[in-house]
């Protein structure tokens, strides 16, 4: 693999941001969190009405698509840094 600039680095980050309009980015993620929740035989379909829960106070503390938008951003930030590494 050849290296990639500074530049290339940061396309690649914009274009894998959750938030990124002109890949689809968030529709892309939402997509692979259903097909994970259908391959776990899961009676929950993704939808922002999916909620995590404290089982031991009952509550809910956050939302599945808060926790997938955090998860992605993170994995995609550790993947680029490793991709980043390799071209040095």
């Amino acid at each position: 693999m050849g290296k990639l600039s500074r530049r290339d680095m940061e396309e690649l980050r914009e274009a894998c941001s959750y938030d990124c309009g002109y890949t689809d980015t968030e529709e892309v993620v939402k997509d692979i969190t259903a097909q994970v929740l259908e391959e776990l035989d899961s009676d929950t379909t993704y939808g922002d009405e999916v909620g995590l829960v404290d089982s031991d106070r009952g509550e809910e503390f956050t939302t599945l698509d808060d926790f997938v938008r955090i998860f992605w951003d993170k994995a995609v930030e550790k993947i680029l840094n490793v991709v980043e590494s390799q071209g040095r």
